[in-house]
This record gives C-alpha cells, structure tokens and sequence, in this order.
C-alpha cells in the first residue's frame, strides 16, 4: 500500500485542479463555449483527482488505472475546448487573459501527463511532481523592464517563453526546464524554469526528460514545495 495523500505527483494535480476550477468560475478566457459543459468536466477531474489521491494504489500500478487515463481523456477534451486557436483568435487577450491561457495550459498538461509521472517510480519524489524536459533556446533578449532578468524562447514538446536571472544562457544550448505554473515578472509571463546548466546532445534531446543526476533537484524542489505547501526537507 502507497500514502498516495501525500505524492507530490498527485499534490500537484490536485494544485492543476483548483487553478482550472478559478479559471471557469471566473470565465477569465474570453471565448464562446458552453461553460456548463466545461464546468461538469472540471468538476469530474476533481473526483477523478480525490479518488487516485485515496487510492493508496502503488504509483506504477496507478499508472495504467482507469482513473489516470479518464484524467488524461478529460484533460485533452478541455485543452480542445479552451485552447482551441479558432476560439483564442477572437478573444481581446490583455494581461488578465494571456495569464489565464498561460495557466489553463500548464494544468492542462500537467494533468494529460499524470499518467507518465506515476510511471516514473513508486518513490515519492518531488523531481516527479512535474514535467521536465530538455529544451532549445531559440532567442533570448534583455527584458524591457527589469534589468537583471532576461526573456528567452525555448522548444522542446512545445514552445516557450521562459524569464531567468541567468546570465550565461545562449541561443543553440540545450537545458533542462521544468514546465511551472506560469508567473508574471514585469509584465512578462514565463512558463517554466532553466534547471540544469547546458546539456549534450547525447544526454539532452528537445522534448524528452533529462536524467536526473543532471537536473537542478534543489531549484525544482522548492518550486514544488511551494505549490504543496510543505517546507523543504
């Protein structure tokens, strides 16, 4: 029997849970869709998430549950729904809008991907909590309103604006980043985190998750204990 309460992968999802759940009830994406129906899906991922959350199912076993897969179906429904281009093509997407969408996709894959984290070992690790994968920086410029911080895109399953303080980032490296809940710096949304230093083409394929001795545990870790609320180890 797992404590799969206490999981950080399945914490995380719960966090995923509540951010949709303030997106709906607020309707903060301004598009033309039955918000009725979205609502009963978001409500159903809920139960979904409390039943895995008392499962007490070892985590490789949860893996292929029909639980976690009915997540991963339900998630992919509402990234159709609420990220569909056709319908964000009309939306008036200032600040409050363009962080919504930020939000809604990192939940929404966080809960797709659930399935694969709980594969990664019935352990009960924090680097698990959340995807990471190696990425491409593609541009990097200084920020227009914060000296110290700079603006980079990145690519790895998906594109990315990722903000960081770093100062040695180069177009062309490959890193590890960990894909967050997004966060505003100065008016710029940044969707994930630089947390490894440059990597290798052998060890570092965009869209792939790096090994972990290669991986920034402690950066990751206190991001993860945040969204949890637990106090680091």
């Amino acid at each position: 029997m797992s404590d799969t309460r206490n999981d950080y992968r399945i914490l995380v999802a719960e966090h995923a849970v509540s951010l949709l759940e303030n997106i709906v009830r607020a309707r903060r994406i301004p598009i033309p869709v039955n918000w009725h129906e979205v609502e009963a899906l978001v409500s159903e991922l809920r139960s979904l998430i409390v039943r895995i959350k008392y499962s007490f199912i070892p985590p490789t076993m949860l893996a292929g549950s029909e639980e976690v897969e009915r997540v991963r179906e339900y998630a992919g429904k509402l990234a159709k729904t609420l990220l569909s281009k056709e319908r964000l093509a009309g939306a008036k997407l200032d600040s409050k809008t363009r962080m919504a969408i930020a939000e809604a996709r990192y939940a929404l894959r966080t809960l797709y991907g659930l399935g694969y984290r709980l594969s990664l070992g019935d352990e009960n690790d924090a680097l698990h909590a959340v995807d990471i994968e190696c990425v491409e920086v593609l541009t990097i410029t200084k920020h227009p309103s914060a000296e110290k911080l700079f603006v980079t895109r990145a690519r790895g399953v998906l594109g990315y604006t990722i903000v960081t303080n770093l100062p040695d980032v180069r177009k062309g490296e490959l890193r590890a980043a960990a894909i967050l809940p997004p966060r505003e710096f100065y008016g710029e949304i940044s969707e994930a985190m630089y947390c490894s230093g440059p990597l290798n083409t052998d060890v570092c394929k965009p869209g792939r998750r790096p090994p972990a001795n290669l991986i920034d545990r402690g950066s990751v870790e206190a991001v993860i204990y945040n969204i949890v609320g637990r106090k680091a180890r």
